[in-house]
């Protein structure tokens, strides 16, 4: 009797690399899926204060200009000090100093609208040994 060689791949190998290729590959599309979600509202929030600032930037400029016209008709601003809102939580101050009938811009900075609370989120520790 003849035997017969059979030279054959087996099932079940190349059907479990393919399961794990799936696997790795639908894993990764979704990774990247939350990536680019993650970036678009990083990327919506930046463009809003972006907006802000330069809103708040051109009022200041406005400012300015008006304080600019007063100081040439020979009458002194209201103030020296303005805050001007960018965002909820932030305020663009502008401080200046005049001198006859000119001025200086002293300072231009963001700055929050309300101080940190450290006593908030202060941590009471008790260290005696517990026995």
């Amino acid at each position: 009797m003849e035997r017969k060689l059979k030279m054959s791949v087996g099932i079940g190998g190349p059907s479990i690399i393919m399961i794990f290729v799936v696997l790795c590959l639908t894993t990764l599309g979704a990774l990247s899926l939350m990536t680019a979600a993650a970036d678009f509202k990083l990327t919506k929030k930046t463009a809003e204060a972006v907006a802000g600032y330069y809103a708040a930037d051109s009022e200041a400029e406005e400012i300015l200009a008006a304080a600019d016209a007063s100081l040439k008709a020979g009458l002194s601003p209201d103030t020296d000090s303005y805050s001007i809102p960018v965002s909820d939580t932030q305020n663009l101050v502008m401080r200046l100093e005049i001198n006859g009938a000119h001025y200086s811009v002293l300072s231009r900075k963001l700055v929050p609208k309300t101080l940190w609370d450290y006593d908030q989120y202060q941590i009471e520790y008790d260290d005696t040994l517990v026995e």
